[in-house]
């Protein structure tokens, strides 16, 4: 049997992800389950207090995403701003992230260098989600028609012209694998959506801005297959332009131009491009803005990119074990076609925009 000494002794030499600070006052903070608190020693928080004397081996984890610093050898915690139990800090007054390590990010597959579209296995990106719109032959069976990230238990990250004059928009589907299956294993969750957050300078000629914020209608348990991506809060991402990088994207598109969607998740790993060959590409394109706000990225031979159905999916990038969004798919020439990579929000420079409306 552990003592408390002991236990605190062994959180406070977990290893510390390099955006945590040395905290030296009680200052403001975000736990991982995106509720506010106070950056204090663990001994002085009653409620991580009672999580770390359960000694239960799953809640380790959890107290290690919530270290925000040390005080000697003893780690400070982001403490609850109330003395509920830490079981029923989410609540609809408080703010919901952004979230860290390993709250976020984890992916159960096996993700070894994917030179082709193939399809992904249970688990492998358990943000993903469908967003369902209002058919008018039947308003109660959803048309998946893009894709987003979840990004907390309340909230989706897509594309603003997913969003943009969308009212047949009602719902989003979590932790499926294929949209038209009942045996392949997934127990996805159907929930409707609450409202709609376009960024206010989107422009639907350029697709400038082109990024959304989905609020769930309820908040969504998290399990193994339904899990959220983190935010490029952090060093390197946070100012990295991704120059020479292998990002992943996964998604239900179509698998080509004007195709049929696969009613399978589909997961690839495409090269970024460097914006000066991606402002070539688009010259001859008058409406299409290529700056720090997009990320491109595809083949030169093309034959394999994001497609239609993909729209306001992720573009994926590990760190550190941990995946991170870092683009949301915006637009391209067609599908994959040569010569013309696709192009992506960059997420990084909508940081503000994504943190202000997690409420």
């Amino acid at each position: 049997m552990w003592t408390i000494g002991s236990l605190i002794s062994f959180l406070g030499f977990l290893q510390i992800l390099p955006y945590y600070v040395l905290a030296q006052d009680a200052l403001p903070c975000v736990n991982p389950l995106g509720s506010n608190g106070v950056c204090i020693n663990i001994k002085q928080c009653q409620p991580l207090l009672q999580i770390l004397q359960a000694q239960r081996p799953e809640t380790i984890d959890f107290l290690r995403a919530s270290v925000c610093g040390y005080e000697g050898n003893d780690p400070r915690v982001c403490c609850p701003n109330n003395d509920n139990n830490i079981d029923n800090e989410e609540d609809k007054n408080t703010s919901y992230g952004p979230l860290q390590p390993p709250i976020c990010g984890t992916s159960y597959g096996e993700h070894k260098r994917i030179v082709g579209g193939v399809p992904a296995t249970l688990g492998s990106w358990p943000w993903i989600t469908a967003l369902g719109y209002r058919s008018k032959k039947n308003r109660d069976i959803p048309r998946f028609l893009c894709g987003g990230a979840l990004i907390s238990v309340r909230h989706v990250v897509t594309a603003g012209h997913c969003v943009y004059q969308r009212n047949d928009l009602f719902m989003a589907r979590l932790g499926d694998l294929d949209l038209n299956s009942t045996t392949d294993g997934a127990d996805p969750i159907d929930v409707l959506i609450e409202n709609k957050i376009i960024h206010p300078q989107y422009n639907p000629t350029s697709y400038t801005n082109d990024i959304a914020i989905i609020r769930l209608a309820g908040d969504i348990p998290f399990s193994r297959n339904i899990h959220p991506i983190c935010l490029p809060i952090i060093e390197p991402l946070i100012n990295s332009n991704f120059d020479n990088s292998f990002p992943f994207i996964a998604g239900w598109g179509a698998v080509y131009f004007n195709g049929p969607s696969s009613s399978h998740l589909l997961e690839l790993q495409i090269p970024v491009v460097k914006q000066d060959r991606c402002k070539d590409s688009f010259k001859s394109f008058t409406t299409a803005v290529i700056d720090d706000r997009i990320i491109c990225a595809g083949f030169a031979r093309g034959g394999k990119d994001a497609c239609q159905g993909d729209s306001g999916g992720p573009l994926m990038s590990p760190h550190n074990q941990s995946y991170y969004l870092i683009g949301v798919v915006s637009y391209g020439y067609r599908c994959a076609e040569p010569g013309y990579p696709g192009v992506y929000t960059k997420v990084s420079s909508f940081l503000n925009f994504i943190i202000e409306n997690l409420i």
